[in-house]
């Protein structure tokens, strides 16, 4: 499975991920973190959905996104959050009415998915489970470069 992720990690090299502040609505979550959307979003302001600011400003990564979530995700997504080096405290995803299907690649250890109190594997290994559902969270002990795609 690592070999699927060549070319985003490649791709991640040359991307700035865009820092999130305060204005998430992630209750909980650091106050800065580096994240973006892809895929399918709805307007913050005016409530119209479509194609993602960051699809559009990234086309090749989009497409790239697409590929891997079309091999890993056994149903169908809308969108993807790709993080990096996020650790996010314990949470249920309230607004999350499908499944989610979340890996994570990069040069990393430690922060671990835990999901229900039980350490899931997702080093280039995809997780399936109904984040509204379960409490989740990561260990704060990560070194190195972790993304990680969250595909719902």
């Amino acid at each position: 499975m690592k070999s699927e992720f060549i070319l985003i990690e490649k791709m991640l090299e040359t991307i700035c991920v865009p820092m999130k502040s305060k204005t998430s609505n992630r209750r909980g979550f650091p106050a800065k973190h580096r994240a973006m959307t892809l895929g399918q979003t709805r307007g913050r302001f005016n409530g119209v959905v479509g194609l993602s600011y960051y699809s559009k400003k990234y086309p090749d990564l989009w497409n790239e996104v697409k590929r891997i979530g079309d091999l890993i995700a056994p149903f169908e997504w809308k969108s993807c959050h790709l993080n990096k080096n996020v650790v996010c405290p314990k949470h249920k995803d309230d607004k999350n009415a499908t499944l989610t299907c979340i890996i994570s690649f990069g040069d990393y250890t430690g922060c671990d998915l835990i999901v229900e109190e039980e350490k899931q594997l997702t080093y280039y290994t995809p997780l399936i489970f109904n984040g509204a559902e379960k409490e989740h969270y990561n260990t704060d002990d990560l070194k190195g470069t972790k993304y990680s795609l969250v595909f719902f």
